[in-house]
């Protein structure tokens, strides 16, 4: 503490009343030697205002504790009103087990990958900042957990995905009074670029080199399939790769596939439940020849025969996809497997379908309080006008023929 004037010191910014014990009444103290008393202010005229009666009080205190006149009860009254008042101790809460609190009442409403995903994040982000009382971490440990993932190459929407986490996080533990403050609220990167440039459509030369060097196995059409049912439907690459025979069916006379959650199956969200019509172009080249005759699963359970990898059934396929098309055809960066998801809705979009349509299309949620809340979702036969406008310029000339050796040999 650093003294200001007689009985005036300061710590940090705050101001203190400090007066030495006589020693014959240190006994009463603990033996303390100073009394120290916060003046609750870092004003130094308001600390000079508060200092003078406050000392005058204290040694008129000291006064009546000598003269022998206080009873018992007084005397303990007189204490109380000299010492500091301590605050109760909170318990101290890591930033391990707060968030492990977090996620335990979140557990329930989270698919097991989610919560996996948010662990992840978590470990991550204790890792950088260090496990330690909640209430030390703060706004200065938040951004150099943002600068040392984007050091670590982390792009800015990954990162502002830890920080958003970690903020909702923050807000709980305040909610539950174990933290004063959400030292994470306000500090996600403001983005540069526009959201729809991050990940890119694939324009016909993409789609012509895919479809014509793609490798094509025997006994083995996944690579046809998967890829040609993405560029038709917009489906994610995880509801394609844990499709069942079952969700292949006809709704109102319309063949569908039923993306659904039964079993082990998931959606990404409840909007992803839906029936996406299927493409005459798929039916035409034989997909649904494929799905009665040749699938690996058409009998009993997966369609294309993968086995669930830590719940999810396309992560082996999409990666080795991937690799290849870096590999292969990439010339530009943000074009991977899920920018067939991306063709579709840019085509749609250019066709000038209704965002509303698009959304339960594609699976998002309708954002909109009329379409989003009121009224049934379209039909099958309304959705299949929108699938059917989907036409692209490529020549599949090389899947039919590939298509047309698989069914020779299934005779």
């Amino acid at each position: 503490m650093v003294s200001v004037a007689e009985y005036l010191y300061r710590r940090g910014r705050n101001y203190y009343f400090l007066i030495k014990i006589p020693t014959d009444l240190k006994a009463h103290f603990g033996g303390r030697q100073h009394l120290v008393k916060s003046l609750k202010t870092s004003s130094l005229s308001e600390a000079k205002a508060a200092v003078e009666p406050l000392r005058g009080k204290t040694k008129t205190a000291f006064i009546l504790m000598r003269s022998g006149i206080l009873t018992p009860e007084q005397m303990e009254i007189a204490l109380s009103h000299l010492q500091e008042k301590k605050k109760p101790q909170a318990q101290e809460k890591m930033l391990s087990d707060a968030i492990r609190m977090y996620l335990e009442e979140k557990k329930p409403n989270l698919k097991k990958r989610t919560l996996r995903d948010y662990e992840t994040i978590f470990a991550k982000n204790v890792a950088i900042i260090g496990d330690r009382d909640i209430n030390a971490v703060t706004r200065e440990d938040v951004v150099r957990l943002r600068s040392t993932l984007m050091a670590e190459g982390v792009s800015q929407r990954t990162c502002n995905t830890h920080i958003v986490h970690l903020s909702s996080m923050f807000k709980w533990a305040v909610r539950l009074t174990l933290c004063p403050i959400n030292c994470a609220e306000g500090l996600i990167l403001t983005l540069t670029g526009r959201h729809d440039s991050e990940r890119k459509r694939f324009d016909t030369k993409d789609l012509q080199m895919i479809f014509a060097t793609i490798p094509l196995k025997d006994g083995d059409e996944c690579n046809v399939w998967i890829p040609l049912i993405a560029l038709y439907s917009g489906m994610r690459k995880e509801e394609i790769c844990q499709l069942q025979r079952a969700d292949i069916r006809q709704e109102e006379g319309v063949w569908v596939f039923d993306i659904n959650c039964k079993g082990e199956k998931t959606t990404k969200t409840e909007a992803g439940l839906r029936l996406v019509p299927i493409h005459s172009v798929l039916i035409q080249i034989g997909f649904l020849e494929f799905c009665r005759v040749r699938a690996k699963g058409r009998d009993t359970g997966n369609l294309w025969g993968f086995i669930q990898w830590r719940e999810s059934w396309g992560k082996k396929w999409g990666g080795q996809f991937n690799h290849w098309f870096a590999t292969n055809i990439q010339t530009e960066k943000g074009k991977v497997f899920h920018s067939f998801r991306h063709t579709v809705v840019d085509e749609l979009k250019q066709l000038g379908e209704p965002k509303e349509l698009v959304s339960e299309l594609i699976g998002h949620v309708v954002n909109d309080m009329t379409f989003g809340r009121y009224g049934k979702g379209y039909s099958v036969h309304v959705l299949r006008k929108a699938i059917e406008r989907l036409s692209y310029d490529i020549d599949l000339s090389r899947i039919n023929t590939f298509i047309a050796k698989c069914h020779e040999r299934s005779l």
